[in-house]
């Protein structure tokens, strides 16, 4: 063994066998990071990106546009490393230029910008159908539409509503105006037992058969007052006199200024009572023409009554028994 590394020859065959081994082992290398190289750049995959927002590019101050999806469904295909940022970020934008389009129908073909040329895009609609009109303002008054009003108790009365302001305006083509039925500020009394004062209501816009129309309003919202009450209610009174007079006494007259007053109550029992009729004056200790306090009774289910007393007038007059 030590003849053979003293051995010229055998050195030289055995350097130059570690040559070829490390040329190889370097181009091995350099062509799989090659192939590595070749394959992530050439590689393609798709993505679906779906509920993309489709802007509209129009003159918005003259016209008004219908028809247009709101969103739409973009794919883009190509290397890895150039779809994983769009779809991650979504920093493009899907959208139809209008701008050199007048009133009628047309095709438009939905555009995007945002997206690498590296990239083959394709969008879904690809062509939208779309109406351009002319814009058109109008006014219309608002009326009030009160929700749950059957939740409040039956002792409550709701008064006439106060909307503030008491029109506005409508905006959008004229087919659209001309189908506005109604427009009216929704308002949830739900169980309320007070004036709702001032609370902001949204406004819809309804056509004939009670469809909700897709038009521009100015203002959105209106302030709405609510008077909720007691249930209330004026009824005459009478009186008559109770008890014996004293001897020698004859009642001739009972009278009030007080002619009527007011209850307070459920609205189903205050609808029975017509009137408090005959309420009594104690006439036992009346000796002359005197003014006396007498309360007014209450019925079932009556909550309350205005005043509660009322002065009344009781004049008398002097029996002398004849002599027999």
């Amino acid at each position: 063994m030590d003849n053979l590394f003293k051995n010229k020859w055998f050195i030289r065959i055995i350097s130059l066998l570690l040559a070829v081994l490390l040329w190889v082992s370097i181009n091995v290398d350099d062509n799989m990071d090659s192939d590595s190289q070749w394959f992530n750049n050439t590689s393609s995959v798709t993505e679906v990106m779906n509920d993309i927002p489709l802007e509209v590019q129009f003159d918005s101050e003259e016209y008004v546009v219908t028809g247009l999806p709101q969103n739409v469904t973009v794919s883009v295909e190509g290397p890895n490393s150039a779809v994983a940022p769009v779809v991650r970020q979504q920093n493009f934008t899907a959208f139809v230029d209008l701008n050199d389009l007048g009133p009628g129908t047309h095709e438009v073909t939905v555009q995007h910008s945002g997206i690498s040329n590296q990239l083959s895009v394709s969008i879904e609609p690809q062509v939208v159908e779309v109406t351009i009109e002319e814009k058109e303002s109008q006014n219309f008054p608002v009326t009030i539409d009160l929700i749950n009003e059957s939740q409040i108790e039956n002792e409550y009365t709701v008064g006439e509503a106060e909307i503030d302001p008491s029109e506005v305006t409508i905006t959008g083509s004229s087919a659209a105006i001309d189908r506005v039925a109604s427009v009216k500020a929704i308002m949830d009394v739900g169980e309320a037992d007070e004036t709702l004062e001032d609370i902001e209501a949204p406004v819809k816009v309804y056509d004939a058969q009670g469809n909700e129309l897709n038009v521009l309003l100015d203002p959105t919202t209106v302030d709405v007052t609510v008077p909720i009450t007691r249930s209330e209610k004026d009824v005459p009174i009478s009186f008559e006199p109770a008890g014996e007079a004293p001897e020698g006494v004859e009642v001739d007259s009972i009278n009030s200024e007080t002619d009527s007053v007011t209850i307070s109550g459920p609205n189903d029992v205050l609808e029975e009572i017509e009137n408090f009729e005959d309420i009594p004056v104690d006439v036992s200790e009346v000796t002359e023409d005197e003014t006396v306090e007498v309360d007014i009774p209450l019925p079932d289910e009556v909550s309350g009554v205005d005043p509660e007393t009322v002065e009344v007038e009781v004049e008398v007059e002097e029996v002398t028994e004849e002599l027999e």
